[in-house]
């Protein structure tokens, strides 16, 4: 250690020799003014070629420093919030609203919580400004955000009195077609506006506990009781708890399912007779006992059993032919109640095809018809698409000792949620909201905007399409398509570009490659699906069919299936995550073929970035706590308690702490993700020939002809076994 470098400490001096290590000039930060984590960041931008005069000042905490050199790093006019008056958190969001091209620097005073919703309403085209001039907070911001994002009328029912939560609560009413004004209401906490929607989304009459008096957990009992057709006049008093409300709740609905009450079976013996009443009162057996010679009459034995309250129900005839059998000695069926009937469940009709499903059909030789795909339904504005038959009420019943069952009502269904369409006033009719393709997944309905075109050439021009597309014809050479949604093409694709943001059907396939060498291009995030693909680069989200690839670049996130026994994958390169499956890879002519499996370069790079981070937290937690331990022993708690410094360090701690964690949790879904692709496989059904290279992460096996094999990794080498 040199004699000028006895006054820093442990930490400082690591970061001052590392700087000689890397061949920085320390002397820019080798400073005992400067505490080891602000050397750490002012180290790393002269490491980095940085300028790092703008930064390496007493002035900045190591956050801020932090935030000036990743903005350098990526090129923006950190002008724009280089100052030590504008804290790190709100640096930080004006550096990432520059790396997007949107300038927030005029709201550098506001909270960088407001900033962060600031952004993210600039990236989505919506405008919060004048909520944010108004005074609302980050956490009412960030649902008046969401619903201007998904084109919700929230404005109408905005007021500063709503809490976050509470103006949620609304936007999920209105995206449902639900009746928020028995809800919207400063009087009601967002639990109790809570427990009103569900009930409205259930179709229940919430006016017999939409009341400001009830606590969100008496809503709830109340609520659960009607959504089970129970008469909740019972217990729905103000006088009962939650609690209260939970038990009679529990205890009608038992009645009203089993026909049963709390108590067991009765049994009354007299001298002559036994009677045995059943424990839910809906059965009443008579036994006579030591009758001898006597001779009973009905009227006699009516008396007892009505002496016993046994009221309705009552079987005469077998009573009279009990007597005249004399059937003593044995049980005999003298009264029998009429359990209650629940009533038929609400249910929806629906006027459109809701069997369609997205899987072709497989031709006798395994291969896939794409011509057969039902991918859609098409709809009109205005059109009726759904109709909800509401619940019905039940049949009454009643016990052998008169007391009436009610008749519990059927369950409504839950109001249909999604977008696309218009529930009419009278909340049961559900009509398109404009022309569209109309799909249904649970309780959740969508019709989303299709253009349909005949067909797309260098004459009609490019396309670009917020929504869903349909080329009923032909896509030409040189074209570029864009939507944000699916796209299916009946006709034949020449070389073009095309892009969607979900699946593409293409029913007769691609050739990317024509005269003029002309190279065509296909990404979508979720599947590609065609015919055959002659020459073509692709890329998808998740996973790539077709029955013929002939010179194809494919990639695939989750599996590449090449379908039929003429199936077949020969020349290009094809990788998938998962796995890749074909009849026939390569060809005879030994056509170089190369098969890339499991972890991707990017994964390995991601997984090599997301250590690093991780590495570089616990080393800036190892300063930070140092300098955290060493104000603890140098100063007394009055003392350092009062220490600005102090009190970031313990800041900065906490905050650490809290991305340690984060970085943790990705970490651990990175394993499992990596996990489950160790797995990953060729499988041939058919012939592999010779030229085919496979590689499974990063082992690499030159093929030889094979039959019906499936080529897998096990340890560092290939395996090869018989399907």
């Amino acid at each position: 250690m040199r004699k000028e470098e006895s006054v820093f400490d442990s930490d400082q001096q690591a970061e001052i020799e590392a700087g000689r290590e890397s061949g920085v000039d320390v002397s820019v930060y080798a400073k005992k003014e400067f505490m080891a984590i602000q050397m750490r960041q002012i180290r790393q931008g002269l490491e980095e070629d940085l300028d790092v005069s703008v930064y390496a000042r007493t002035d900045y905490d190591w956050f801020q420093m932090e935030e000036i050199r990743e903005g350098m790093k990526t090129g923006v006019d950190i002008e724009r919030y280089a100052s030590p008056d504008i804290s790190y958190d709100r640096m930080r969001q004006i550096r990432k609203g520059l790396k997007l091209g949107i300038d927030l620097s005029r709201f550098a005073k506001l909270d960088a919580k407001i900033l962060k919703q600031l952004r993210k309403a600039y990236v989505t085209h919506v405008n919060i400004v004048e909520y944010v001039q108004k005074g609302y907070s980050a956490e009412q911001l960030e649902p008046i955000r969401l619903a201007l994002e998904r084109g919700i009328a929230i404005p109408e029912y905005l007021t500063k009195e709503f809490r976050g939560v509470a103006i949620h609560e609304i936007c999920l009413g209105l995206e449902h077609g639900i009746d928020t004004k028995f809800y919207a209401q400063i009087d009601f906490s967002w639990q109790q506006m809570r427990e009103i929607r569900l009930g409205l989304e259930k179709r229940v009459d919430v006016t017999e506990y939409a009341k400001h008096l009830y606590s969100w957990q008496q809503m709830r009992e109340i609520r659960l009781g009607l959504e089970m057709g129970l008469d909740v006049s019972p217990y729905r008093s103000l006088m009962f708890t939650a609690t209260d409300m939970r038990r009679i709740r529990k205890r009608l609905l038992n009645e009203l399912v089993q026909g049963t009450v709390e108590q067991r079976k009765k049994t009354v013996r007299h001298r002559e007779f036994e009677i045995v009443i059943s424990s839910n009162e809906l059965e009443a057996h008579l036994i006579i006992k030591n009758a001898g010679d006597k001779e009973y009459r009905y009227e006699e034995i009516r008396q007892a059993l009505k002496k016993e309250g046994i009221v309705s129900g009552i079987r005469k005839e077998d009573i009279q032919r009990m007597l005249k059998d004399k059937l003593y000695q044995k049980p005999i069926l003298v009264a029998k109640g009429v359990p209650a009937k629940r009533g038929k469940d609400g249910w929806y009709e629906f006027f459109f095809r809701t069997d369609l499903k997205k899987t072709p059909s497989l031709l006798e030789d395994g291969s896939v018809d794409y011509q057969s795909v039902e991918w859609f339904e098409l709809v009109q504005e205005g059109q009726k698409i759904a109709y909800y038959h509401e619940a019905e009420r039940g049949e009454e019943g009643f016990t052998v000792t008169g007391r009436m069952l009610s008749a519990g009502k059927g369950k409504e269904k839950k109001v249909l949620s999604g977008r696309g369409f218009l529930l009419l006033d009278d909340k049961k009719t559900y009509v398109a909201a404009h022309d569209g393709k109309i799909e249904l997944e649970g309780t959740r309905l969508e019709v989303s905007r299709v253009c349909v075109v005949p067909e797309i050439t260098q004459a009609t021009g490019n396309i670009e399409f917020d929504g869903c597309l349909y080329v009923k014809g032909d896509v030409g050479r040189g074209t570029v398509i864009h939507a944000t949604e699916d796209i299916i093409v009946d006709g034949a694709v020449e070389a073009s570009h095309i892009f969607c943001g979900g699946s593409l059907l293409l029913r007769r396939g691609a050739n990317g490659i024509d005269e003029g060498g002309f190279e065509g291009s296909i990404e979508a995030g979720q599947n590609v699906e065609g015919k055959f693909f002659e020459g073509v680069k692709i890329k998808a989200g998740k996973e790539i069919h077709s029955n013929y690839c002939l010179n194809c670049n494919l990639d695939a996130g989750d599996r590449i299936i090449i379908s039929g026994k003429k199936g077949k994958l020969a020349g290009g390169t094809a990788q998938a995550v998962k796995e890749i499956q074909a009849h026939t890879i390569g060809n005879r002519a030994q056509i170089v073929t190369k098969l890339y499996l499991g972890t991707t370069e990017m994964m390995y790079t991601e997984k090599h970035e997301l250590d690093m981070k991780m590495e570089e937290v616990r080393k800036e937690l190892t300063i930070l706590n140092n300098a955290y331990i060493k104000y603890k022993k140098k100063y007394k708690p009055e003392v350092r308690n009062s220490m600005d410094i102090y009190l970031r360090i313990e800041a900065a701690i906490y905050t650490k702490e809290k991305q340690k964690k984060k970085l943790e949790m990705k970490q651990k879904r990175q394993k499992a993700e990596l996990a489950q692709i160790e797995g990953a496989k060729a499988v041939i059904h058919g012939t592999l020939y010779e030229g085919t290279v496979i590689e499974i992460a990063k082992q690499r096996w030159n093929a030889t002809e094979m039959k019906n094999i499936t080529v897998k990794r096990s340890g560092n080498r290939i395996a090869v076994s018989r399907n």
